[in-house]
């Protein structure tokens, strides 16, 4: 019967524990403080130790550090109330089994006493080889990447757990959930942290800039349209390169770092001299894996080696109940005046609005309205006026008034025609009519919009299909549907 030790100084929380292990013919003792149980180790080990991060006398961080360099083998779950990055980082440096913020489900404790009850049986004839990455130095404080909410603990055990591995990672969520800060905090808490971290972002359009920009260019020669230059998997050298935004890549380039990342190896544009890679590649995405391969747009190889780690950053939207300690952080920034106040009905409305720009619109909107309080203290009156929305019950405009009746008389002809046309017909039914209804309205209406779109944008496609809320791939199928590609 294996013998599990509660350290946590909270009585409610060890009292379930206690019965709910107990019921499952656990062995438990009970420790309220640290000290206790570290001295009953010299007398006798438990098999498994669920240890509260915050105690009286040594902290469970503390006391973690120890267990793992005296008693490597006894697995350890770490709780806390308080759960943030820095945490996550420390649990994992430590090697803690599991790391649960409270309150949390106790079947979800079982499910890890179990799981880590038998990882120490398959392992109890083995030496326990694992070194701390982290002995380096302590990491810095993380900017922006804020959060209480379960979406966020999960992700800050994401970020700890790839910062101590070294594998292709891909960082995917919409846009202005922080995914560039991730990166740079699995860099910071990484063992190449003392090491360079570069980044390059793919521009539509520049595929070859982009080429020499991360392999660099060769010897110039009577051909050569470059100068020698050295490309930045080469300048980052053991550190880290960031590739923002991989469906934008050309899939000539996807190609050749399928090529580098599969051989560990690449050569300079115009050269043949092989160079080692020796940096880590994260790669961020704002659009699945999978449709960005469905579209075309991803290569599947590169994908494959994407999918081997990836960490998805929640919309804002999904946690409202970070918003309002996101605010108070906003406010206390340097570049707003001290002291800036905020009152309760306008808090109330930054955490009712979708956030379809996520963390980065709520901090530029808690600034524009920190600039427009009088008084040091923004009032409901000074947030701007939330994006337009789609919604039902806003009030029709005249031109959607018209456009709507435009749609319905271009329908019923479409229809009548059809109907006529299918009773002309003995074998024919009204399920007979030809499904095509709607890709002939959208073949009507859809090049106008296109266009009107393009126009606006100067024929600047990435920034029409940002407009349109399409992929720069599908924008690309459609105009050159429509004929409206300026290139053919």
């Amino acid at each position: 019967m294996s013998l599990i030790w509660i350290i946590d100084d909270e009585q409610a929380i060890c009292y379930a524990l206690r019965a709910n292990l107990e019921d499952q013919r656990y062995r438990v003792e009970v420790f309220s403080s640290a000290e206790p149980a570290l001295k009953s180790l010299k007398k006798h080990q438990p098999d498994l130790i669920l240890l509260d991060v915050r105690l009286p006398g040594a902290s469970g961080l503390e006391v973690l550090e120890i267990l793992k360099a005296d008693h490597p083998q006894i697995p350890v779950i770490l709780m806390t109330a308080f759960g943030d990055l820095q945490t996550a980082v420390q649990a994992v440096q430590a090697e803690a089994f599991e790391y649960l913020t409270k309150p949390f489900d106790l079947e979800t404790v079982l499910q890890a006493v179990r799981r880590a009850l038998a990882q120490r049986q398959l392992r109890a004839n083995t030496k326990d080889l694992g070194q701390s990455l982290w002995a380096g130095g302590e990491p810095q404080q993380p900017e922006l990447i804020l959060g209480k909410s379960a979406a966020m603990q999960n992700v800050y055990k994401q970020i700890a757990r790839a910062a101590s591995m070294d594998s292709t990672l891909l960082i995917q969520g919409e846009e202005g959930t922080g995914k560039n800060l991730v990166a740079v905090m699995v860099h910071r808490f990484s063992a190449r942290q003392d090491l360079p971290m570069l980044s390059a972002t793919a521009i539509p359009g520049k595929d070859l800039e982009l080429e020499i920009e991360l392999f660099g260019a060769g010897r110039p020669g009577s051909d050569a349209l470059q100068p020698l230059r050295t490309g930045l998997l080469e300048l980052a050298g053991q550190g880290t390169l960031l590739i923002d935004e991989v469906g934008a890549i050309s899939l000539a380039n996807q190609l050749r770092l399928i090529r580098a990342i599969e051989n560990k190896s690449f050569c300079r544009v115009g050269d043949t001299q092989t160079r080692e890679l020796q940096c880590r590649i994260l790669f961020t995405s704002s659009h699945s894996i999978s449709k960005l391969v469905s579209e075309g747009e991803l290569d599947r190889r590169l994908a494959s080696h994407l999918e081997v780690f990836t960490i998805d950053l929640p919309a804002l939207r999904d946690r409202p109940e970070d918003i309002i300690p996101m605010v108070r952080t906003f406010l206390q920034s340097k570049t707003l005046p001290p002291g800036i106040q905020i009152t309760k009905a306008a808090l109330e409305e930054l955490q009712r609005r979708s956030w379809p720009g996520n963390v980065r619109q709520l901090k530029l909107t808690v600034e524009k309205s920190a600039m427009r309080a009088t008084g040091g203290i923004i009032q409901y009156e000074d947030l701007p006026p939330e994006p337009a929305s789609d919604s039902a019950d806003a009030p029709m405009s005249e031109t959607q008034a018209l456009l709507e009746s435009a749609v319905r008389t271009w329908t019923i002809e479409k229809l009548d025609k059809a109907t006529d046309k299918a009773t002309t017909t003995t074998s024919s039914t009204q399920e007979d009519l030809p499904g095509t209804l709607y890709e002939d309205f959208l073949s009507a209406v859809e090049p106008g919009m296109l266009k009107a779109v393009l126009d606006h944008h100067a024929g600047n496609r990435a920034a029409a299909a940002s407009t349109l809320g399409l992929h720069r791939s599908t924008l690309r199928q459609k105009t050159r549907r429509y004929r409206l590609d300026p290139d053919k």
